[in-house]
């Protein structure tokens, strides 16, 4: 496959999984059709040419054998947002879209191949050789639009992201690479679990579940985001709302719509698995890629 085309296509894919995000409604979670209100709408618009450009970038910068460059996209892209203060609408599915995108990139300029099993190594590759400045991105990237996120790395040992510069001088002091940051952040955090595994969430768990609503993608979305949050858990949610959460996601992933209809109650004006959702939409790219490449075929809703 030729690597500018396999990038635009890629690109292309990462946008449009913005979208669909940001389209299908979920318990806690913002949508158009049913925004929070600690939320502009607009946010999520902005979003999917950012996501676009960030992936694009990536994808290119890895092509060019710059292989720490996605880091530097992915930080333009979360400048860009924070500048429009528009908060933070994305930025765990920005760094997984762009981090998909440069391993893309990676396989298809190294190996002449997009195989998901290359692609996910390659990830893992990235990520390991990302260093101590890909820590210092990340620190950079939460100092800008969650500065409290990782403030429990600390109990890990790792520097508390809300200081500012003596985090990131912390960070270079102990030599803290962006892996070993990671893999600190996994144990309460599905979009980190899933950067440190070469994508063992998203490609492993998620796109099979994607595959059986091929003809719905919204519904299995839906049922993907409510797998993630039952099954592997969101630290923050239940730090929040306590662990009697994860039982009816559990539910809702079975198809109860009772419990669904309780978590949109619960969750009403509230935090939900952004996360997971996080998670997802990676998958959902690495879907539409398949399908910009004519290799499967996806609908948002069935015929």
């Amino acid at each position: 496959m030729e690597p500018v085309t396999a990038c635009h296509q890629q690109a292309y894919a990462c946008a449009e999984a913005v979208v669909i995000d940001a389209a299908v409604t979920r318990p806690g979670l913002t949508s158009f059709s049913r925004p929070r209100s600690d939320l502009d709408p607009l946010a999520f618009a902005a979003l999917a040419p950012r996501a676009y450009e960030a992936c694009l970038c990536s994808c290119l910068r890895s092509t060019a054998k710059d292989h720490t460059g996605w880091l530097g996209c992915w930080l333009d892209a979360i400048e860009s947002l924070t500048a429009a203060e528009w908060g933070n609408p994305g930025m765990g599915m920005l760094f997984l879209l762009s981090l998909q995108a440069a391993a893309l990139g990676y396989t298809v300029e190294k190996l002449g191949s997009d195989d998901d099993m290359h692609v996910m190594g390659a990830a893992q590759l990235l990520v390991e050789q990302a260093g101590v400045e890909g820590a210092k991105a990340f620190y950079r990237a939460l100092q800008l639009v969650a500065p409290s996120y990782l403030g429990r790395l600390s109990w890990n040992g790792l520097p508390d992201a809300t200081t500012g510069r003596l985090a990131l001088a912390e960070l270079w002091e102990k030599q803290v690479t962006l892996r070993e940051l990671l893999a600190a952040a996994s144990l309460y955090d599905p979009v980190a679990r899933d950067a440190a595994t070469g994508f063992s969430l998203s490609f492993g768990e998620i796109i099979p579940l994607l595959l059986e609503h091929a003809d719905d993608l919204a519904t299995g979305v839906r049922r993907a985001t409510y797998y993630i949050a039952g099954f592997h858990g969101d630290f923050l949610l239940r730090r929040k709302r306590g662990g009697f959460l994860g039982e009816l996601w559990r539910r809702a992933y079975m198809g109860d719509q009772a419990a669904e209809e309780e978590l949109y109650r619960l969750l009403e004006g509230a935090a939900g698995p952004g996360s997971s959702a996080d998670v997802v939409a990676n998958a959902v790219a690495r879907l539409l890629y398949l399908a910009e490449a004519g290799r499967i075929t996806v609908r948002l809703y069935p015929p």
